[in-house]
């Protein structure tokens, strides 16, 4: 029994240390390695001012890779009227604070196909459009990662 639970201990610590590994390595990459956790600021990808007047050519992609206060993520996309808005759920995932970091800093970039986007994150306070997102992120999504907590959505403006 004693040697089980030293081998059971020392599976334990080889799975922990690869996840520090996997944890530090990812806060200094070009971008997110793995969706869940955030990567370091972007550093590759032609850097494109003018963006898009209309973002509908993202309607159908599923997520995108997303810059905002020295960190990147992996994350939803919505489009609506031609707008890119970007979600954030409050309850999922836990510890989450770009949101609240954006009301401060706004300073954004939107990674799409190499080229990256400087955008302006704007809050979303109009309720029906706060409404027509969560139904188009319920359709295209199936709904939101965690159904019982609020959702804040930011349009990704032209920088100011």
């Amino acid at each position: 029994m004693k040697k089980l639970a030293k081998i059971l201990g020392g599976v334990v610590g080889v799975i922990a240390g690869i996840i520090l590994v996997l944890v530090v390595v990812n806060r200094f990459w070009d971008g997110p390695l793995v969706e869940m956790l955030p990567g370091g600021p972007f550093t590759s990808g032609e850097i494109v001012m003018e963006g898009p007047e209309d973002w509908s050519f993202l309607a159908d992609r599923m997520t995108v890779e997303f810059e905002s206060a020295g960190r990147s993520r992996i994350t939803w996309i919505h489009v609506l009227d031609g707008d890119a808005y970007i979600g954030a759920s409050l309850g999922f995932p836990p510890f989450k604070t770009w949101h609240e970091t954006a009301l401060v800093d706004p300073n954004a970039v939107l990674r799409v196909d190499g080229k990256r986007y400087p955008r302006h994150l704007t809050k979303v306070e109009d309720e029906e459009t706060q409404a027509r997102l969560k139904e188009g992120g319920e359709r295209k999504y199936g709904g939101s990662p965690d159904p019982s907590s609020e959702t804040w959505y930011f349009r990704l403006d032209p920088p100011r």
